[in-house]
């Protein structure tokens, strides 16, 4: 099987005009660990192009499109209390959208895994607006297009970022064509205050946005069991034609903008699973992107142990230690609430 490493030299172009979490650093020190490692020559390393506005429009409004644009155009601005635009942000962000969908490109066309290292981040982005650091949701652009160039019906989404997906739940709430999940810290007292469990989708799609909120503290073990014990089953009984996996490495231990306390080996025993789900399920096809991580070395590791996971490079811990009373509860809960709408 084949795996690419989407990247692109102008991601690092993406600037905020003070300091922030979502920096250039996040990539460049990632790539040159991954060099240091001898990884990259064992991958199809591409270069891929801006989506198109006709991309965009697939998921988003022109209203927001139009703005974004013309922000930019200005000069810039500030898009919400923690996000701003800069003049050459529509464009990079229209590279990060490109940059997913040619992982899609490449997984369902070659029937093999990618693993899309892009910035500006997506999930947070509304159909209609921005924030979060996010612009244009590259996942659901990649999603939308390849929904639409290739046969594919069901397309299965894992997201483990420490914050809900807000944008891409918004954008795919009322659809059964993608199952979304979501592994995220409390958003009792954590942006952006939305996710949780009893918010599954309207309409023809209730009971496919299923939203995990776990508490601060949660680690490696408690992440492997709600996977094995309800997200792969819940995949298996989806039967999909496409899996992807949106990875935050922000909950992260070493991550200090989260509570989580998950590991780079953990990370990699995830992608590991969802590989051979891949394998078994939808003939190999696994889209891995990129959204937050923020502390420089451990997003560099965890990368690098998902990019090897996406090789089969073995070796693989899967044995985490204890797991919390509190995730046994939450799966239970799971269990619960979803097996009237799916085969778990």
């Amino acid at each position: 099987m084949s795996t690419a490493l989407i990247y692109h030299k102008d991601y690092l172009n993406h600037k905020y005009p003070y300091n922030h979490p979502e920096r250039s650093e996040r990539l460049s020190y990632t790539m040159d660990f991954l060099k240091k490692t001898g990884i990259l020559e064992k991958v199809d390393l591409l270069t891929p192009d801006p989506a198109t506005e006709e991309d965009l429009l697939r998921v988003h409004t022109p209203e927001h499109v139009g703005y974004i644009k013309d922000l930019c155009e200005k000069g810039g601005g500030s898009v919400d209390l923690d996000t701003y635009a800069s003049p050459d942000t529509y464009n990079l962000a229209k590279l990060a959208a490109g940059g997913v969908m040619l992982a899609g490109d490449y997984a369902v066309g070659k029937e093999g895994n990618s693993f899309a290292l892009v910035r500006p981040p997506g999930h947070h982005a509304y159909k209609n607006k921005a924030g979060g650091f996010c612009y244009f949701n590259n996942v659901a652009v990649m999603i939308k297009y390849v929904m639409e160039k290739y046969p594919l019906n069901r397309v299965f989404l894992l997201d483990w970022d420490a914050h809900a997906f807000n944008g891409t739940a918004d954008i795919f709430y009322s659809t059964p064509g993608v199952l979304n999940v979501s592994i995220h810290q409390d958003p009792r007292s954590f942006y952006p205050g939305t996710g949780f469990m009893r918010q599954i989708g309207e309409g023809a799609g209730r009971g496919y946005t299923v939203n995990i909120p776990v508490p601060s503290g949660t680690k490696d073990a408690d992440y492997m069991h709600i996977l094995n014990e309800f997200v792969i089953p819940l995949a298996y009984g989806y039967k999909p034609d496409l899996i992807v996996i949106s990875t935050g490495q922000d909950s992260h231990r070493d991550d200090l903008i989260s509570g989580l306390q998950l590991t780079e080996e953990g990370y990699g025993a995830m992608t590991s699973v969802l590989k051979k789900a891949a394998e078994e399920l939808c003939g190999k096809r696994l889209v891995v992107e990129l959204e937050g991580g923020y502390n420089l070395e451990a997003l560099a590791r965890s990368n690098y142990e998902i990019l090897s996971a996406l090789l089969g490079i073995s070796g693989f811990k899967m044995d985490f230690g204890g797991i919390r009373d509190s995730t046994y509860k939450i799966t239970e809960e799971l269990r619960d609430t979803f097996s009237s709408y799916h085969r778990i």
